[in-house]
């Protein structure tokens, strides 16, 4: 009952905020001069059979328990044109998650985006983007630390740059500035903490009226700054590293058919320091790369996406364990009944560790996902949705499935 009760209360301010009458918008957004101002909110209800991602057996301590999340959503987008020649933006999105039955286990999510693209007359081009995020989540950072545990507090912020020049029609360079840190609040967590510096230049080829081809080469270097008191972990013997690569690829002007980047390319990766906090040797490591993410328009109504991804992963500060993870996914987006759209995807993933020696770590991933969304009103919409996640690992503590069914709501001026 309790519950069933907070669900409608957030529904009903959820309705009262959306339907404010003194805002007036034109195509779903607020429009002040060369300002679009575009506020949304959403309300999501999420069944979830496994909150921990335990695998649900006496052999681990992580167990299999369900329960129901409730989402507020809120979220704001400033976007200001620049006299057609690109744009700015600046952007909140929060995520409130309030659990039915554990709810010492509630957490929020604070994300904010600034967004500069540029390009002036004379051929001058800016790209500034940064993303910053303060989350307390259990669903962990790019090496699944964390993952399963409630409020594993911490922040992070992801800064791309670049600069480049135009010279024809046919032919433009750039250069790169990319950093990236990772802070967390717990002492227990502080192998995770580093931070990134990458610098780059690239040059790209005109190769028909919206496709580019390019290539790019990348310098960078990862500096752990935390040492948890005895870990035996310090700047001496920590994992530190640095690395070259190079990619190669096709890119697309907007408003192209296909959109997004074509990426492959090379890496190698070179330790600061010969062994680690348990006296085990680093090793460097070269290997192909892949970042790709491309979306095709293949008609006015649907919209197929393949994404490949390949990496090395560091695991932490103190051990020289990684892993080599190479992904591959589709979705399709179909709008049917100009009212209804209909998502579905399919994601494929293995993990490949260095270690144990004897038996080196290995995880399959599947996930899938079905959606369905139901257009209301211009500013309204309703969804449900399901979504399948799931790890086999030759360690059966990592195995788990999970199941989720969301029910939402949202409104956007």
């Amino acid at each position: 009952m309790k519950k069933a009760l907070l669900i409608g209360c957030f529904i009903a301010i959820s309705l009262l905020i959306l339907k404010s009458p003194q805002v007036s918008a034109q195509e779903g957004r607020i429009q002040i001069g060369k300002l679009k101002v575009v506020p949304s909110i959403t309300m999501q209800g999420v069944h979830d059979d496994n909150i921990y991602l335990g695998n649900g057996t006496n052999n681990t301590d992580e167990i299999k328990e369900s329960d129901w999340i409730t989402h507020l959503q809120p979220a704001l987008l400033l976007d200001y044109d620049l006299n057609g020649r690109g744009s700015l933006k600046l952007g909140y999105q929060g995520d409130w998650a309030y659990y039915g039955e554990n709810d010492n286990n509630n957490w929020n999510n604070q994300n904010g985006l600034f967004n500069l693209d540029y390009k002036a007359p004379g051929g001058l081009i800016l790209a500034f983007n940064d993303r910053y995020s303060d989350a307390e989540d259990p669903y962990g950072s790019l090496n699944e630390y964390g993952l399963g545990q409630p409020q594993t507090v911490r922040w992070s912020n992801d800064l791309k740059t670049k600069i480049g020049y135009e010279f024809s029609n046919r032919f433009r360079m750039f250069a790169y500035y990319n950093t990236f840190t990772q802070d967390y609040e717990e002492l227990k967590d502080f192998t995770q903490d580093y931070y990134e510096h990458e610098y780059g230049i690239g040059a790209e080829i005109r190769l028909l009226p919206k496709t580019w081809g390019f290539t790019r080469y990348h310098y960078g270097s990862r500096n752990y700054f935390t040492h948890p008191a005895g870990s035996g972990s310090t700047k001496a013997n920590d994992s530190d590293f640095d690395w070259h690569r190079v990619n190669a690829g096709l890119t697309w002007d907007i408003g192209a058919k296909l959109q997004g980047e074509l990426n492959f390319g090379y890496q190698w990766r070179n330790y600061d320091n010969s062994r680690d906090a348990f006296g085990n040797r680093y090793e460097d490591e070269n290997t192909w790369i892949a970042g790709t993410s491309l979306n095709y328009s293949a008609t006015a109504t649907t919209t197929l996406s393949c994404s490949i991804t390949r990496g090395l992963i560091e695991s932490a500060s103190d051990t020289n364990e990684y892993n080599e993870t190479t992904g591959f996914g589709l979705t399709l987006q179909q709008i049917l009944y100009t009212k209804f759209t209909l998502g579905a995807g399919v994601n494929y993933s293995i993990n490949d560790y260095n270690l144990p020696i004897n038996n080196p770590r290995e995880d399959d991933n599947y996930r899938f996902n079905l959606d369905l969304l139901y257009r209301i009103q211009t500013w309204l919409n309703a969804g449900v949705g399901y979504s399948y996640n799931r790890k086999d690992s030759n360690d059966m503590t990592n195995d788990y499935t999970g199941n989720q069914f969301t029910i939402s709501i949202r409104g956007v001026y």
